[in-house]
C-alpha cells in the first residue's frame, strides 16, 4: 500500500521538473530570438537613415529565420517608424528642387516596403508635380489631396489636383463635385469679404475685390460675380446720392480739381475713397503730413507731423497715389545718407526718417518744417516709425 501512493509523487514530481525546464527553454529561445531581431532592426534603421538602401533591404530579407518568426513584430515597427519619416519629411520646410527630390526618393523607397496604407501616396503625389497616376490607389490619393486643400481654402491648388481625375475613374464623380465646392467657397469667401467692405462703406474697394477674381478658380464673367458687381454698384450710387448729391458723375472730383480743393478742413466733402481705414495727405505749404482715419467723407485726423519735402530742384511730386512697398532701411551711395522706415509712394519717392549715415549710429540732417529733401518726405524717425507699422499697401496719398 505504501509503495503505491509513492509512486505517483515521484511521477508528478518529474512532470513538473520537465515542464519548468521546458518553459526555461522556451524564455531562452524567445529571449534570444528578440535579441537578434533587435540586432538586425537596430542594423536596418542604421543603414535606411543613412539611405543605405539596398544594404538596408538586404538586412530584412525575407529568408531570414528570425524575421519569420516575428513578421507581425517587423511590419509593426516599420510602419512606426516609416510614420515618423514620413512625417518629418512632411514637416521639413522643401524649399528648392534638391530638397523635394531627396524625400521622394526616400519616399519611394518606403513605397517599395509596401507597409504604410495609401496617405503615403498623398504625400508623394504632394511633392512630386510629375508624378503619373498609375491605379485607382492614386486617384484615391488625389481625391483626398483635393479636399484636403479645399477644406483649407487653397482653391487653386485643390482644382489642380482634382482635374487630375478622368473621367473614367470611378473618383471622378466625386471630384466632380468637389471642384463646385471648391468654386462655391471661394465666391462665398469673397462676398463675405466684399460685404464686409460694403457694411463700412468701402464700395469701391469692394468692386475691385470682385473685379480681380482668381481666374485659375472662376472665370472673369462669371454671372455671379457680376450679378454682385451690379448690385454694389447700385449701393455705391445710392449711398452717394444719400449724402447729398443725385448727379454722381460729379461726385469724383478730377485729379487737377481735387488737388486744387483739398484742405484739411474740406477733406470731408469731397467723396475722397481709400482701399484701407487710412488716408494720407501733405501739405507742401505748411510742411505738414495728415493723417486721416475712417471711409469717404467720414475721415477724421488721428494724425499731424511736420515733414520735409523736396528742395526746388528735386521737388516732391504732387497728385494722387497709393502706399506700396516698404522696409526698415536703405542707403545712398549717390547722397552718402540712408533712411530708416521708409514707405514707398511712387516710384523712388518715399515717406522715410530724417537722414542717417552709413552705419546708422547718428542723423545727419535734422531739418523739418521746411523742404531739405531730394524729393522724399523726410519725418522724424517715430513719426516715419509709426507710418511704416500701421499705413497698409493700398492707401491713398494725396500730396499738393
Amino acid at each position: 500500500m505504501n509503495n503505491l501512493f509513492r509512486k505517483p509523487k515521484r511521477s508528478i514530481f518529474k512532470i513538473i521538473t520537465i515542464v519548468f525546464a521546458g518553459l526555461l527553454l522556451v524564455l531562452a529561445a524567445n529571449y534570444y530570438i528578440n535579441y537578434k531581431y533587435s540586432l538586425i532592426i537596430e542594423s536596418f534603421f542604421s543603414k535606411f537613415n543613412s539611405c543605405d538602401f539596398t544594404t538596408a533591404k538586404q538586412t530584412i530579407s525575407e529568408d531570414n529565420i528570425y524575421l519569420k518568426l516575428k513578421k507581425k513584430t517587423l511590419n509593426k515597427d516599420l510602419n512606426t517608424y516609416f510614420s515618423s519619416v514620413v512625417k518629418d519629411i512632411c514637416d521639413s520646410v522643401l524649399d528648392n528642387e534638391d530638397d523635394k527630390s531627396k524625400a521622394l526618393l526616400v519616399l519611394n523607397e518606403i513605397k517599395s516596403y509596401d507597409v504604410l496604407n495609401s496617405s503615403l501616396n498623398k504625400v508623394i503625389i504632394s511633392l512630386d508635380d510629375t508624378y503619373v497616376p498609375k491605379s485607382d490607389s492614386d486617384y484615391e490619393a488625389i481625391l483626398d489631396l483635393g479636399l484636403d486643400n479645399c477644406n483649407s481654402g487653397n482653391f487653386t491648388a485643390a482644382i489642380d489636383f482634382l482635374n487630375k481625375i478622368p473621367d473614367s475613374s470611378k473618383y471622378y464623380s466625386d471630384a466632380t463635385k468637389y471642384i463646385d465646392k471648391c468654386i462655391n467657397d471661394y465666391k462665398d469667401g469673397l462676398f463675405k469679404e466684399a460685404d464686409a467692405l460694403v457694411k463700412d462703406d468701402y464700395y469701391t474697394k469692394a468692386i475691385n475685390l470682385l473685379s480681380n477674381v482668381d481666374t485659375s478658380i472662376i472665370s472673369q464673367d462669371d454671372a455671379d460675380i457680376t450679378s454682385k458687381i451690379n448690385s454694389i454698384t447700385e449701393a455705391k450710387e445710392n449711398y452717394l446720392a444719400s449724402i447729398g448729391s443725385n448727379d454722381t458723375q460729379n461726385l469724383t472730383l478730377t485729379s487737377s480739381q481735387l488737388l486744387q480743393a483739398i484742405t484739411s478742413s474740406n477733406i470731408n466733402t469731397l467723396n475722397i475713397e481709400s482701399l484701407t481705414p487710412y488716408l494720407v495727405y501733405v501739405n507742401l505749404a505748411d510742411q505738414i503730413t495728415y493723417v486721416y482715419k475712417g471711409s469717404m467723407n467720414k475721415w477724421d485726423t488721428v494724425k499731424s507731423f511736420t515733414c520735409s519735402t523736396g528742395i526746388d530742384t528735386e521737388k516732391t511730386p504732387t497728385g494722387i497715389f497709393d502706399v506700396r512697398e516698404r522696409g526698415d532701411w536703405f542707403y545712398s551711395d549717390k547722397y552718402e545718407q540712408g533712411g530708416k522706415y521708409w514707405v514707398q509712394f511712387y516710384g523712388d519717392y518715399l515717406f522715410h526718417s530724417v537722414p542717417y549715415n552709413e552705419d546708422q549710429s547718428e542723423v545727419v540732417d535734422n531739418t523739418l518744417g521746411t523742404p531739405a529733401s531730394h524729393g522724399c518726405i523726410r519725418l522724424k524717425t517715430e513719426d516715419a516709425k509709426w507710418i511704416y507699422d500701421n499705413i497698409d499697401s493700398g492707401t491713398k496719398v494725396i500730396i499738393n
